[in-house]
């Protein structure tokens, strides 16, 4: 019975994780966008941000796939708390805060892989997709409900000083240390070994049909599209946690506005994600993945030509819809081309694939956007998906369409 209530307590702890960490978030790149801080260090504080909280999913999925994954959940936690005092308590403009940030990032990288794994320990994605599906689902609107809330409160209290965000974040995060010791509490009463190996206790609740070698294999191959997928969206999405302030302030929208925007941005990302819970078109369908791509192009290519609000809210339509779909569809072949046991770590990979994509995009793009222009690293962007999407089909074409003896002759149904 404890396991039952596992999943709504994860569920909170996705929120109010969010929570705290977007609110730092915007009070960051927000404050140095308002001292007209170079985009080059706006970019280099958002690849420490995201380059920490990749190896820290690497680094933490794998640890808790070997060794006891409560004290790898509990300690991102504290992490993420003492991050935020770290970072209410230093000044932005100075080297110094840079490792503060970072801490930020590893708390993040500490706390999903373990969490995803957790989620989906007792789910068999090819006899029971739908129930993953709902586990994915729910699990991805809170996360989302929680940067929403997270941007809206941010951009609200702004004005009234950054001492005010910073309080709210640590006051959150605090809640979520008590929320993830007891979730670590529970996972002991459900699981005899918590670290990567599931128990017969778990096996028990499974469904015992065996799974077709076939589309065992049809998993993989879309799991591995995915991470490349993940690359392009993220490299885009970098853009907008860290770099888009710049513009933001620019064409000289206010901080309550701003916050408004990044959430509706939230919003489309869950809406994507309720229709790809409720409809199945978009399963192992290529050109689904594709054509999402697509619209993220031409979304990155309006925010860079936008001159007002409307075109940021049109812009940004078309981007979040990618980022929605590249993270739940990546999310649904994770866990179905991963065994049980290694669900951990290939949450890792993939929690790490999206860090390293935000990490190289607001590198490049702050580099860039120094030399020609705050709405340089927007194209940039668009670019880097175009390219990655051409890797996707040369890759997708030689699995699929002309396998060779060395990747196998099964092929689903997949376009």
């Amino acid at each position: 019975m404890k396991h039952l209530r596992l999943k709504p307590l994860l569920y909170l702890i996705c929120l109010l994780t969010d929570f705290s960490a977007f609110v730092v978030i915007f009070a960051v790149s927000r404050d140095l966008a308002e001292q007209q801080a170079g985009l080059w260090y706006l970019g280099m504080v958002g690849a420490g941000f995201s380059f920490s909280a990749g190896m820290a999913s690497l680094v933490s999925g794998w640890l808790s796939n070997q060794f006891d994954s409560r004290i790898v959940f509990v300690s991102g936690s504290v992490t993420v708390a003492l991050a935020v005092v770290a970072c209410g308590s230093g000044d932005t403009a100075t080297a110094w805060f840079m490792p503060r940030y970072c801490l930020l990032g590893t708390g993040l990288g500490s706390i999903y892989p373990t969490l995803i794994g957790w989620l989906n320990r007792n789910e068999n994605a090819h006899t029971n997709r739908q129930g993953v599906s709902r586990t994915l689902i729910l699990y991805c609107v809170s996360w989302n409900v929680g940067m929403m809330c997270g941007q809206l409160a941010a951009g609200s209290l702004f004005e009234l000083g950054l001492h005010w965000l910073y309080g709210v974040a640590f006051g959150v995060a605090v809640i979520n240390v008590g929320l993830s010791i007891a979730a670590a509490w529970t996972v002991t009463g459900s699981f005899r070994d918590c670290g990567g190996h599931t128990t017969d206790s778990v096996v028990a609740n499974e469904p015992s049909s065996a799974v077709d070698p076939a589309s065992l294999e049809t998993a993989i191959a879309f799991k591995r599209l995915s991470w490349i997928a993940n690359l392009g969206g993220t490299f885009g999405g970098s853009l907008v946690f860290h770099l888009l302030p710049d513009l933001v302030v620019t064409i000289g929208i206010p901080a309550d506005s701003h916050g408004g925007l990044l959430a509706y941005g939230r919003s489309v990302v869950i809406v994507s994600y309720l229709m790809m819970y409720f409809f199945s078109f978009w399963h192992y369908r290529f050109s689904a993945s594709i054509a999402s791509q697509f619209l993220g192009v031409v979304g990155l290519i309006m925010i860079a030509q936008a001159e007002s609000i409307v075109t940021l809210f049109l812009g940004l339509t078309l981007h979040a819809q990618l980022v929605g779909y590249n993270y739940f569809s990546g999310l649904f072949y994770t866990t179905a081309g991963s065994s049980r046991d290694g669900r951990t770590l290939a949450a890792g990979i993939h929690e790490a694939t999206l860090a390293v994509g935000m990490a190289a995009g607001t590198v490049a793009g702050g580099i860039l956007g120094s030399m020609i222009g705050n709405r340089a690293p927007y194209v940039l962007a668009a670019v880097v998906l175009v390219a990655l999407i051409v890797v996707q089909v040369i890759i997708f074409c030689r699995w699929f369409v002309f396998p060779g003896r060395e990747t196998g002759s099964a092929v689903a149904d997949s376009d």
